[in-house]
């Protein structure tokens, strides 16, 4: 039975409520009390520990995603331009120079990118909005899950966050008048946004309409900062461009349009619009609620939907353009569309949602909205070892190849004299490049001219799950009695709490390098 204790408006409250309340009333006078540059120093270094946990513990029984090994095939040579823009690769090439090649520091670099995004938001927010404001939109930024637990790794959707909110900061300062290096910095920025993936080609658009947009146009015209932005933006990227035209054929334009361009009907291309923004909605859920809870009067949602200020205007055009554009590019021109690749589009979600000053937000206000944030991670963490059991049970990931106890096996087979190149069962060989630094994949049939010299070369790690026939006997037409071939089996097995997982046998064989 519930115990009831009347407050003083005369209603009953439950005992748990009051409890609620009282826990609320503490944290807010907390946030009234602390600084809000040391609060929001505490939620971001609370929230790389907190992802920090989730990431090991929910992955411990898979290996990396195959982006990783990606990038560390990418970062073996310096080059203004790969399948994608050039910035994971350079990114993973710093971050590895300091860190060792292991999946923890894998999982630290994209906690890492995510909580720089959160700071860079935070005072992008803090420019436009107040103390409260701008926590209450630091703790709703953390509840979208493309802050969290969508960026386990790496890749070239996420490398993208912290450049594309430096990017929306410089801007806007710059609008405002706000001196030379604001310009010349938001131009850079955005550049190397587009550095990191294609899809930066939206926050150009957003730039572009939000500049000729507003009763201040011809003012921000007449000013130098459009122009340095146009300097700082091609000083950076021009490198990259110069890639991209003198490449033949290269591997940048080829992914593009086969992996990403597609023929669609035109009802097949809306439905893929429409998903699009759904899921657009469905990942800005968190501070919609947020938002629903503060119960905004009428007028402060029409100025929400349409600003009153010039500067939130700017904002709003930042903001939506580039969300909505994606939807109507893919109508003209069909593509692989998803709300995914979306990750860096959120900075400005605070300023746009919460910063009509017909919303009051107290202490209290962003004391509940942190606390909301807070009990997301730790339930986070409490289902963290049920979502490592999940994926212990269902067994090999194959955009999760188990290359660290192939890569372990071949280096004790080959000894002193490690392979260069590999070859093998994509479901094991994609992941190795990040743990066998410098090895390669062998792209034609080892049994080639071709692959002969290359493993006379430099030596050549054959990999094939035991249920590869194909690859099976590839690996025995090359081998052929060859008393220099060096082979093992092994059985990789993950454990967990206790729990095994199921087991998937590989054949390792080394074709160690010829003496010239």
């Amino acid at each position: 039975m519930t115990v009831s204790h009347p407050d003083p408006a005369g209603r009953l409250r439950p005992q748990g409520a009051k409890f609620g309340s009282r826990f609320i009333h503490s944290a807010a006078r907390f946030v009234a009390a602390k600084p809000e540059g040391r609060i929001a120093a505490w939620g971001i270094v609370g929230f790389i520990a907190v992802w920090m946990v989730y990431d090991t513990v929910s992955l411990w029984p898979t290996a990396l995603h195959w982006d990783a090994s990606e990038a560390a095939l990418w970062a073996q040579h310096f080059a203004f331009g790969y399948k994608h823009p050039p910035m994971t690769a350079w990114l993973f090439a710093v971050w590895f120079a300091i860190f060792p090649r292991a999946d923890w520091a894998a999982h630290l670099l994209a906690v890492m990118v995510c909580a720089i995004t959160l700071a860079v938001s935070w005072r992008l927010s803090r420019d436009h909005l107040d103390k409260y404001k701008a926590l209450f939109g630091l703790a709703a930024l953390a509840l979208i899950p493309l802050f969290t637990f969508k960026a386990t790794e790496l890749n070239a959707n996420t490398v993208m966050m912290p450049f594309w909110a430096a990017a929306l900061l410089f801007y806007l300062r710059a609008h405002r008048g706000l001196g030379v290096w604001n310009a010349l910095l938001a131009g850079a920025f955005a550049s190397l946004t587009m550095l990191g993936k294609y899809w930066a080609i939206y926050l150009f658009a957003g730039m572009a309409v939000a500049a000729v947009a507003g009763a201040d146009a011809r003012r921000f015209w007449r000013s130098p900062a459009p122009y340095l932005m146009a300097v700082g933006a091609a000083v950076v990227i021009a490198p990259h461009l110069y890639w991209y035209v003198s490449q033949t054929g290269g591997s940048n334009y080829e992914f593009m349009r086969a992996s990403v361009m597609n023929e669609a009907s035109f009802g097949a291309t809306l439905a893929g619009s429409l998903r699009y923004l759904l899921g657009v909605i469905a990942y800005a859920a968190g501070p919609l609620v947020l938002l629903a809870a503060l119960r905004p009067s009428p007028a402060a949602l029409r100025d929400i939907v349409w600003p009153a200020d010039a500067e939130r205007r700017q904002a709003l055009i930042l903001f939506v353009v580039p969300l909505v554009l994606p939807a109507l590019v893919n109508l003209a021109l069909p593509h692989r569309l998803t709300a995914v690749w979306t990750y860096p589009n959120w900075a400005l979600l605070p300023v746009v949602l919460y910063g009509s000053r017909q919303l009051v937000i107290d202490a209290t206000a962003t004391a509940a909205a942190g606390l909301v944030a807070a009990a997301t991670a730790v339930v986070a963490l409490i289902a963290s070892p049920v979502v490592a059991y999940e994926k212990l049970r269902v067994g090999l990931d194959p955009n999760r190849p188990d290359a660290q106890p192939v890569a372990t096996a071949a280096t004790r087979i080959s000894g002193d004299a490690p392979v260069r190149w590999f070859w093998g069962s994509a479901a094991l060989v994609n992941g190795l490049p990040f743990y066998l630094p410098g090895a390669r994949p062998l792209n034609v049939d080892p049994s080639s001219a071709a692959g002969h010299a290359a493993s006379k070369g430099e030596g050549l790690l054959l990999v094939c799950l035991e249920g590869d026939a194909p690859c099976r006997a590839s690996v025995a037409a090359l081998a052929g009695g060859d008393a220099k071939l060096r082979s093992d089996d092994i059985v990789i097995r993950h454990t967990f709490l206790g729990f095994t997982g199921l087991a998937t046998t590989a054949h390792v064989t080394v074709v160690p390098a010829s003496p010239q």
